[in-house]
């Protein structure tokens, strides 16, 4: 049996004003098309459908037009999860009913994980969960971070080895996994990371929230990847489908083919303004200038040969502003507290510190250190 595992759509996304439905609406019913001609009749969605938790209705309009679709036309059995952009609330609407159709919805973290079977395969739901959701569930506050609190929770699982077991879920998993910048941070810290060893227990692992497609520790503990690029730091990622055959857990991907995708190019003002330069000018594009000084409304003067030209960076001034931004960072790191304070005051104030504002200061940082080093 196959089946198809995608994640974090973002349907509603608008990057610099563009809504991006028309092109999510291509990708998601070349995907039914796709598996309707390799007749695959499941499909697991690994959390961020919408993009916020309270989505626009042409978001919501796109979801249904594409669930109904998939069940009523295609016949595809639909396995979804809610990530962290996603109301857990909204989504688990009608979820009991839909079931019996053959969209089976999971949102809220339950004692027992949900699972759908078929075929001797177990599908295990997971939405994305956070800490304090395994703390309330348990009565335990000894939890402090993600790793803690899904190790506690798997614990409490009972996972049957007589079936190819699949868990879909939602999470930060691999110290070393590759992020973008359109990922909302789940913590501060680090504390989100989990490592892929609690999953030891899962033959796949379909995971959603990281945008760049990979594999975790193995091949079968694996990020789809976006539905799209969502971000201009996203454009050299591979963006594709994953198509999983539980006969013997082998890995194939897919790539789908948008109309318009997000490009970033790299040249001088005047390269840019040759019309030959750039053969396609439908994408939405970033251009960074290799130029050592500013073009007067040089973004204006592009739009004209690029119509969906988004931003543009100067290499050279970035690169001067960085040494500049380094040098500072060196001279800070040299300073010694008192110097610190002083510059500091002067920043806030433009006066200097006389002698006897001094003698205050460095009596006061001497308290301070005392009591560091009684604690």
């Amino acid at each position: 049996m196959k089946f198809v595992h995608i994640a974090d759509l973002h349907l509603g996304k608008v990057l610099h004003q563009y809504s991006l439905l028309h092109i999510q609406r291509e990708l998601l019913f070349e995907l039914l098309d796709f598996m309707n001609q390799e007749n695959i009749k499941f499909l697991v969605i690994a959390g961020d459908v919408y993009d916020r938790f309270i989505p626009s209705q042409e978001a919501v309009n796109l979801l249904d037009d594409f669930l109904s679709a998939a069940l009523l036309d295609y016949h595809i059995e639909v396995l979804m999860i809610s990530g962290n952009h996603d109301s857990s609330d909204r989504m688990h609407f009608a979820s009991s009913i839909l079931s019996k159709r053959g969209l089976h919805i999971e949102t809220y973290l339950k004692e027992k994980m949900e699972y759908v079977e078929k075929n001797q395969v177990r599908f295990y739901l997971l939405p994305f969960i956070k800490p304090s959701q395994v703390k309330n569930l348990y009565q335990i506050d000894d939890i402090h971070n993600y790793q803690e609190a899904l190790e506690l929770y798997l614990s409490h699982q009972e996972v049957d080895k007589n079936y190819k077991n699949i868990l879909i879920t939602h999470q930060f998993v691999g110290h070393s996994s590759i992020t973008s910048e359109s990922e909302m941070p789940l913590s501060v810290g680090g504390s989100e990371i989990i490592d892929a060893s609690l999953f030891n227990n899962f033959d796949y692992v379909a995971l959603g929230h990281l945008h760049a497609p990979q594999k975790v520790s193995r091949d079968t503990i694996r990020y789809s990847g976006s539905l799209m690029c969502y971000s201009f730091d996203e454009v050299k990622q591979d963006k594709s489908i994953v198509v999983v055959d539980t006969d013997d857990m082998s890995v194939q991907l897919y790539h789908l083919h948008p109309s318009q995708t997000l490009k970033k190019y790299t040249g001088t003002f005047a390269q840019f303004m040759d019309p030959q330069f750039i053969t396609y000018k439908e994408d939405y594009l970033a251009f960074e200038l290799e130029d050592q000084k500013l073009i007067p409304h040089a973004i204006d003067q592009l739009r004209v040969l690029y119509p969906h030209l988004l931003q543009i960076t100067y290499s050279y001034l970035f690169n001067q502003q960085s040494h500049q931004s380094l040098q500072n960072i060196q001279s800070i790191e040299k300073m010694d507290t008192q110097a610190l304070f002083k510059q500091f005051y002067y920043d806030m104030k433009t006066i200097e510190l006389d002698n006897q504002q001094m003698k205050i200061v460095n009596s006061l940082l001497e308290k301070a250190g005392e009591e560091h080093e009684d604690y």
